[in-house]
């Protein structure tokens, strides 16, 4: 079972998040959820990772779930965020992984893993922090002026980078998830694509096996020596 934690962020949010470690670990992902998801989306995900060896760490993003409330106690609700808002869940992020790195966890043992919105905060953690593994991107794009495909300029060799997307119902996102692999400098990097699969987690319920097959990727890439 995973065990509950609570983060503050530098401008005065409180997370919650769900930890789930491994009695041995090749590494830890960070998952960011979609909008309007909560961290409980991808419990069945960090089960998964958990058999390969890799904990996890889930969190609510700002204004989502239980991360609803400032340290001064005034309550905030995505639903009303300005673009500027949800721009700052890159706060979110941060915040999870120094909380992984107070814990002794290496940043090039942390790789980020996103659906949808939190796709393209999973790349931009790699502007901010380069020594990162690497970013996972389930139906990346460009949501609130976050746009994935700029993000992959920050892509560097050493990075391990995985997207997928859905054609035909979420053609959007299935074009940014490809034309980013394609762009990244990444020299481990794959591109997944589907027909008809859904946006975000709800790719897991169309292909049974990607679970499996994604935390397999996941562990190899963070295996693999890092700077």
């Amino acid at each position: 079972m995973p065990e509950t934690i609570k983060i503050q962020t530098f401008d005065g949010v409180n997370l919650v998040g769900d930890w789930t470690p491994v009695p041995t670990t090749v590494g830890v992902a960070i998952l960011l959820h979609t909008m309007p998801q909560t961290r409980k989306s991808w419990a069945p995900f960090a089960q998964v990772l958990a058999k390969h060896n890799v904990a996890s760490l889930a969190i609510d993003m700002r204004g989502h779930g239980e991360s609803n409330t400032l340290t001064s106690g005034e309550k905030i609700d995505y639903k009303t965020f300005t673009d500027e808002q949800h721009q700052r869940y890159v706060t979110d992020a941060a915040a999870a992984m120094d909380w992984l790195t107070g814990k002794k966890y290496p940043k090039n043992q942390i790789i980020m893993v996103g659906a949808s919105i939190g796709a393209n905060i999973a790349l931009s953690m790699l502007q901010q922090e380069p020594a990162l593994a690497g970013a996972v991107m389930l139906s990346p794009g460009d949501y609130r002026g976050i746009d994935a495909l700029e993000q992959a300029d920050y892509v560097k060799p050493h990075h391990a980078i995985w997207a997928a997307g859905s054609d035909s119902d979420d053609t959007e996102s299935y074009e940014a998830a490809k034309s980013l692999i394609n762009v990244a400098v990444a020299e481990r990097k794959s591109f997944v694509p589907y027909k008809n699969a859904g946006h975000g987690v709800h790719m897991f319920e169309s292909d049974p096996k990607l679970m499996e097959s994604l935390a397999q990727w996941i562990k190899e890439s963070l295996s693999l020596p890092r700077i």
